[in-house]
């Protein structure tokens, strides 16, 4: 397909955002395995890994790869749901989808990407950015969710990261046309169980480490 198709066709942008969501799944998964060192009481293994993943310049690499799926995967998602809304208001007899993963999925997406702000500047900013050197990601993250108005805040953006993980990744599996029909609604209903539980897993670490917090 026409790299220049994923902007100027439906059928391509829902192309681009599937497969866009599709690697940005794939680095959420990489990150909750990691976050499951945090459950850990040592903070080497957490220290070790944050810290491999510093001073690798394809890690580096990667990020840059990463920003720019996160990029690419608003962007589109912006024009789709922007043309959607274009074509409602000139056919008024349509009615808005009774799926409200579906429905809401613009407002999910957006609650995701002010926690991705927020996230990346208590974490990646100082960490990546600012260069401080002396910065202990352990003992950061642990600071971080032992505040019980931050905790909060992550599990309820890993709601919304569900709610909206159900909706992209049922999506997802139709706009890939090499999975097989019949193969189809049986993986629609395994990306439910993974768009509920990844999000879950981040969100009992990270009360965990409150719950830790609370008992020291």
């Amino acid at each position: 397909m026409n790299p220049r198709s994923w902007f100027t066709s439906a059928v391509g942008r829902k192309n681009a955002e599937a497969t866009t969501g599709t690697l940005l799944l794939l680095f959420l998964i990489e990150h909750m395995v990691g976050n499951l060192l945090l459950l850990l009481s040592s903070p080497a293994p957490y220290q070790w890994y944050t810290t491999t993943l510093g001073h690798s310049i394809i890690v580096r690499v990667l990020e840059v790869a990463l920003f720019a799926l996160f990029v690419g995967h608003i962007v589109i998602g912006y024009i789709i749901r922007r043309h959607h809304r274009r074509i409602m208001h000139q056919k008024s007899h349509l009615r808005e989808p009774k799926n409200l993963f579906t429905r809401y999925v613009s407002y999910t997406g957006l609650a995701i990407l002010i926690f991705m702000l927020v996230h990346l500047w208590r974490f990646f900013v100082p960490n990546r950015i600012t260069m401080v050197d002396s910065i202990d990601l352990y003992a950061e993250a642990n600071a971080a969710f032992s505040n019980v108005w931050y905790t909060l805040f992550y599990v309820a953006s890993m709601a919304m990261l569900s709610f909206h993980l159900v909706h992209g990744i049922r999506n997802a599996v139709v706009s890939f046309k090499r999975i097989p029909k019949h193969w189809i609604p049986k993986l629609r209903r395994a990306s439910v169980w993974v768009a509920v539980i990844v999000p879950a897993i981040l969100a009992y670490t990270v009360v965990h480490v409150y719950v830790r917090s609370l008992l020291m």
